[in-house]
């Protein structure tokens, strides 16, 4: 008996070291889904560039005469709009122009929501490039002066077909930011 026993010992020690690894070997799998977001963080919109109101005609009314043949304009009026106080690790700014376009010219008009005929609101940078609805500017915070990005704008009333109307001019145009 006393060999049954070592026999016994030994072949349930076996077994029970053949049950753990086959424990460990069945065991199910860890998956380890790791996830994070980085963003630039915003800059703020400088206090004289949030809505703004601007007179298409500066302060004087605007004449269907000078408005009457096709592609005729009112003057260019300028429009500032400045960012500040952008955080470090936000290297640039784009803006993208939001509004309802005008059938004339998708691309670079803005619709007439006033009761003038035949007018639209046109909006470009200073150096002539379109903001029509959909268009996006991006400023290198780097290049810009004393690292506030400065979008310099200018809007005018816009026929393309001639023939203006009396009446009011409204149109809302809203710039939004992403930052990188």
């Amino acid at each position: 008996m006393i060999h049954i026993n070592k026999f016994s010992l030994a072949t349930m020690t076996a077994l029970y070291i053949a049950s753990g690894l086959a424990h460990f070997a069945l065991a199910d799998p860890v998956t380890l889904n790791i996830t994070g977001n980085v963003v630039a963080s915003p800059c703020e919109v400088s206090a004289d560039s949030e809505n703004m109101t601007i007179d298409l005609g500066s302060g004087k009314d605007l004449q269907t005469s000078d408005l009457n043949a096709a592609g005729s304009s009112s003057a260019w009026v300028p429009i500032t709009v400045s960012l500040e106080n952008c955080p470090a690790g936000t290297s640039s700014v784009t803006a993208t122009f939001h509004g309802t376009s005008d059938a004339a010219d998708a691309n670079t008009l803005y619709s007439n929501t006033g009761t003038a005929t035949n007018v639209a609101v046109q909006l470009e940078g200073k150096a002539g490039e379109a903001y029509g609805n959909g268009k996006t500017s991006t400023i290198t915070i780097a290049d810009a002066t004393g690292g506030k990005p400065t979008w310099d704008l200018q809007t005018r009333a816009f026929s393309k077909s001639g023939g203006v109307t009396p009446g009011t001019i409204s149109a809302v145009i809203t710039m939004s930011f992403a930052y990188n």
